[in-house]
């Protein structure tokens, strides 16, 4: 019988999985040791982004990244991004029964204040998810089983649809399957669509975030209001820095210099272009006098093949390819994007149980 099949180990995944209240199988990355093994598969050290006490990922795919000024990041481990995430997600538009649905699954959403999360907005609807124990929630925390694996690729028609898996075993085996979620980060998924040959070289990628800046400023200042901005006093920015997950009061003695840290997201879209060329992803935006980083929100979202969006691009090659993630979200606001991200899960599996 053929199953449907989720990919990824983050919080698309892991939402994905809840929602879909189906005997559907899941596979990502657990370990690395296959993988290195694997010879078609190219380390990239340029886009691990690592935390000082967080557990090492690495990043292996097919591409090579060539961004001159960027902060693009790829994190093949358990749990994905949620290992070093703030855990913000904005509750204005989320309804109560995606809430509820998530505190069965023992999760908390503490709104931001600086005596349990040591952080403050100006957007009132900012909370924290966290676990009943007051840490930041990680999908690798939860129960949900992960089978240990890397999808090598797709095969697709308008009928049928195959993956090949490398499994634990460092083998590769093809599986016919009933409808696919990709749930995988943007670099993943990028290498994932060469390899099955969906895009090729001469493709141009775009994607999009909102102006992102981080600001040091005094803890009394008064919030500017044409922006969205989380502050964290001087400990709490501190074990975010070293990917302590949770509010830790180790150092709170630096709380008694009045100094903050701002994290800003501005009113203001940005967007990049890439283009493949013989295995290699070249940044081809012009950036004239912008100075900017791009990927700085770590939110960049929106992607689109040749002017096409992505979720649109799939579709066409069959429509049982679904993906859930910020490749596939346009977010709306500046902020957080879990918020997006759940609710595109939710309306899109919706579509699904309707069609």
């Amino acid at each position: 019988m053929k199953k449907d099949l989720i990919v990824g180990s983050g919080l698309s995944a892991f939402i994905t999985k809840i929602l879909t209240k189906k005997k559907s199988k899941i596979i990502g990355l657990c370990n690395h040791k296959d993988i290195i093994k694997s010879k078609y598969l190219i380390r990239r050290d340029k886009l691990e982004k690592n935390k000082f006490l967080s557990k090492k990922a690495f990043s292996f795919g097919s591409l090579y990244w060539n961004v001159k000024k960027g902060t693009l990041h790829d994190r093949l481990t358990n749990g994905g991004n949620s290992n070093i995430w703030g855990g913000h997600i904005s509750l204005k538009n989320i309804s109560k029964s995606i809430i509820k649905v998530l505190q069965k699954k023992k999760i908390k959403f503490e709104i931001l204040n600086l005596k349990k999360t040591g952080s403050i907005s100006n957007n009132k609807n900012i909370a924290q998810m966290q676990t009943f124990n007051n840490k930041i929630f990680s999908t690798k925390d939860n129960s949900i089983k992960i089978k240990n694996g890397y999808l090598d690729s797709i095969i697709a028609n308008k009928k049928k649809l195959f993956v090949k898996i490398l499994l634990a075993e460092n083998k590769i085996k093809n599986f016919e399957i009933n409808k696919i979620y990709l749930c995988v980060g943007l670099i993943q998924l990028i290498d994932l669509l060469y390899r099955s040959k969906f895009i090729k070289n001469g493709d141009i990628i775009e994607l999009s975030e909102f102006l992102h800046k981080f600001k040091i400023n005094h803890v009394k200042s008064k919030f500017v209001t044409n922006n969205i901005t989380i502050r964290y006093s001087l400990s709490s920015a501190i074990n975010h820095l070293l990917g302590i997950q949770y509010y830790s009061k180790i150092f709170k003695l630096l709380d008694l210099i009045p100094l903050c840290i701002d994290q800003n997201f501005y009113y203001k879209k940005i967007k990049f272009r890439f283009k493949i060329n013989t295995g290699i992803v070249n940044e081809i935006t012009k950036r004239n006098n912008l100075n900017y980083s791009f990927g700085s929100s770590i939110h960049y979202c929106n992607m689109k093949i040749n002017n096409i969006k992505v979720r649109k691009f799939l579709k066409k090659i069959n429509p049982n390819i679904h993906g859930f993630g910020m490749p596939f979200v346009n977010q709306q606001n500046p902020g957080p994007i879990s918020n997006d991200i759940i609710k595109d899960i939710f309306n899109e599996i919706n579509k699904l149980k309707i069609s």
